[in-house]
């Protein structure tokens, strides 16, 4: 007996939906996505697309550079540059400016989850950050989003066990970050002097969109850079 039959190229799927859509609209089923070529009605056998390049409505005001990763916000029905809760639809293949109603991408089935994301951050669950926050051991395992310009992330006393996860979250140059220890700890690192008190800063001008940086337990004295991306800096 055949172990496997061919069916179709995969360009398209089979869709029945439960509820009538419209053509263009995305379709999200847990890690598969696709967009509807014609309407299908209710209970009628349709097709989805499940590979090509869409014009893709757009989170007001994001910016996306070519080849970056576009999110579907289904929630929304639009594109986002934000992974947070929404699905990988694939890389932006033009730029598309914060006047532009749409953004240009190619549909890619990503099965394995969360690979598009950094290794630091795979697994982990994000947590917008809108305001100053200190964090504490129940933000283990946690990515803090943040979203709003000049917040501080303070950390608790340096502990082993302890990592934590920083990210801008917001569009290029819109943010800046904070990330401060208490008073006799130190954050040290490659090329770091690592002096107690002092912050380590990703100035708004130069963060950009998923800049990061991930701080673990560095014994007694303080926090060890794991690893970071973006221009991070040491307060004066």
């Amino acid at each position: 007996m055949a172990k496997a039959t061919y069916v179709q190229q995969g360009t398209a799927i089979d869709y029945t939906p439960a509820a009538a859509v419209d053509a263009g609209d995305v379709i999200v089923q847990r890690e598969l996505i696709g967009i509807a070529k014609l309407d299908i009605a209710a209970s009628a056998l349709g097709a989805l697309a499940t590979e090509g390049v869409f014009d893709l409505a757009k989170t007001t005001s994001a910016v996306f550079a070519t080849g970056q990763a576009v999110y579907w916000d289904a929630t929304n029905e639009e594109a986002t540059p934000e992974p947070s809760g929404n699905t990988f639809f694939g890389p932006a293949v033009a730029a598309s400016a914060a006047a532009a109603t749409t953004v240009r991408a190619k549909l890619v089935q990503d099965l394995g989850g969360d690979e598009e994301l950094p290794a630091a951050m795979q697994g982990l669950t994000f947590e917008d950050v809108e305001d100053d926050k200190t964090l504490d051991i129940q933000d283990v395992g946690k990515v803090m989003n943040v979203t709003v310009d000049a917040k501080t992330i303070t950390l608790p006393a340096v502990a082993a066990g302890l990592r934590f996860v920083i990210r801008c979250g917001a569009a290029d140059g819109t943010v800046g970050v904070a990330v401060s220890p208490n008073a006799n700890d130190k954050i040290m690192g490659a090329d770091l002097a690592g002096v107690d008190n002092k912050d380590r800063l990703l100035l708004k001008a130069t963060a950009v969109l998923g800049d990061y940086i991930v701080l673990t337990y560095g014994g007694a004295t303080g926090w060890l850079v794991e690893a970071e991306s973006g221009t991070w800096s040491a307060e004066a």
